[in-house]
């Protein structure tokens, strides 16, 4: 079966993911389903996932083979969540109201444009494995980078904070008294009498 391009994008971007394609027809059970394409995912995915392509499918068709499908998964005892996704023009809202009751529902249009792509991962972002960020080179001490941004006072209590509350109390009484006895120093050299 030759696919479309907005199914085939959806299709690559799924297979990107970890997903594997059925053939076509999949049987379950003994019952042949054909849809514009069936995916399996792997691991910890295991969602079975139906691309109906609403340009060459109709409604009616549609929600009859994923009635089916939902029904001859109960009976062979399948586990597996099921997905339809649905390119093309959307469905009614009786249809899509049919269908989210078999299996969960992600109707995509048919993006075009530079951004189709960015697009369409937003929309299967649900069936996508998260992207978590390499954190190895951001494992820097936190409280280096705090020291290194503040002044000199900033830094002292930065740096005793670690030996807790009263350490840095010594640290802001030290840095405290130090010019005030400087201050009481040169006022009694200079009067002779202390205030």
């Amino acid at each position: 079966m030759i696919l479309s391009p907005s199914v085939a994008q959806i299709v690559d971007i799924l297979i990107g993911a970890g997903f594997k394609t059925l053939p076509t027809p999949f049987k379950v059970g003994s019952i042949p389903f054909e849809f514009a394409a069936m995916l399996v995912g792997t691991d910890k995915a295991p969602d079975l996932v139906v691309i109906i392509d609403t340009v060459t499918e109709k409604e009616e068709r549609a929600r009859q083979k994923i009635g089916g499908l939902g029904r001859a998964l109960d009976a062979v005892q399948s586990r597996r969540p099921v997905t339809a996704i649905i390119t093309g023009p959307t469905p009614g809202e009786q249809t899509l109201e049919s269908i989210s009751k078999v299996c969960r529902v992600l109707p995509v249009g048919t993006p075009t444009g530079p951004s189709d792509d960015s697009l369409l991962r937003d929309w299967l972002a649900v069936l996508l494995p998260l992207k978590v960020p390499d954190t190895s080179a951001v494992a820097a001490d936190p409280l280096i980078n705090l020291r290194n941004q503040t002044d000199e006072l900033g830094a002292l209590i930065v740096g005793a904070a670690p030996r807790g509350a009263r350490a840095v109390q010594d640290v802001l009484r030290k840095r405290l008294e130090t010019p005030l006895k400087a201050a009481i120093a040169t006022l009694s050299d200079s009067d002779g009498d202390l205030i």
